[in-house]
């Protein structure tokens, strides 16, 4: 069984690879050959606002994986950024909003669905501890 420090870390590295850097440089024409629809230049704001948020969270969640002091804190907002994210995803792909995208973007979306919802599940396994107990200890450091 992976420690928190662990799906942390993994989730860190996925979070800036996967998210961060693209929606804060991926040019407009780049997220069509991932299989998004076409975008107007205005909502090139929202996207790159977006990359920096997920980069803001990238931040506070590896911070806390090296500061067990702030482990409670940095797992509270990766939680949080797994639930309201698979919920948003999963929204968009049961209600239909996707029937007009290509079927390369359709799988990126499920597979991001897929994947937030595993970390929030190893969150939650490993990070229990760390959530119920009332102040971090040199124990549940881990």
């Amino acid at each position: 069984m992976p420690t928190l420090r662990q799906v942390l870390g993994a989730k860190v590295v996925f979070s800036f690879f996967f998210l961060c850097l693209p929606l804060l440089f991926l040019p407009l024409s780049g997220f069509q050959l991932i299989g998004f629809p076409t975008y107007a230049p205005p909502a090139e704001f929202f996207i790159r606002l977006l990359g920096a948020t997920y980069f803001a969270l990238v931040v506070t969640q590896a911070w806390s994986s090296f500061d067990p002091a702030r482990r409670k804190g940095g797992l509270i907002a990766a939680m949080t950024e797994c639930l309201a994210t698979t919920l948003v995803l999963w929204h968009f792909v049961f209600y239909g909003y996707l029937e007009t995208w290509r079927v390369v973007g359709k799988m990126v979306v499920m597979a991001g669905g897929f994947l937030t919802l595993a970390f929030l599940l190893l969150l939650l396994l490993t990070g229990y501890r760390a959530l119920f107990e009332a102040a971090d200890t040199p124990e549940n450091a881990n």
